[in-house]
């Protein structure tokens, strides 16, 4: 019985696979979508002020290219003091490194892709309390 559910949770993902969609995000994963793409991210510790920290990002689908990672705070009219790198990790999945936010309050977070031939642009709203 075991081996039958875990065939099902295979064609899931792989369904989920063909139509774009990441398989089912985990505990503290964020997702994010932008026509035909999916983003889902995990901040690696957990978002804490003034605390450096990672993303773990899976795109999908995988032939989805990740360009460039960023943040701003709108309302202050600023971003980040830091440029994060992009580290391919397989395909569909990055690691960015060297993101700190520095402040409290909403932050935009700013993932710019290629797909099929076309730039995109994913944002995300986090707020930090």
């Amino acid at each position: 019985m075991r081996g039958a559910w875990m065939g099902l949770l295979l064609l899931a993902s792989a369904v989920a696979q063909a139509r774009g969609g990441c398989p089912s995000a985990g505990p503290g994963v964020q997702v994010v979508r932008e026509g035909p793409v999916e983003v889902q991210w995990r901040a690696l510790p957990a978002l804490t002020v003034g605390k450096p920290f990672a993303l773990d990002i899976t795109v999908c689908p995988a032939a989805a290219e990740l360009l460039r990672i960023d943040a701003s705070m709108p309302e202050h009219r600023h971003g980040m003091n830091y440029r994060p790198s992009l580290t391919p990790q397989g395909p569909g999945h990055w690691r960015a490194e060297g993101l700190l936010w520095h402040m409290s309050g909403r932050w935009e977070l700013r993932l710019d892709l290629k797909h099929a031939g076309q730039e995109l642009r994913v944002r995300q709203s986090v707020t930090l309390p």
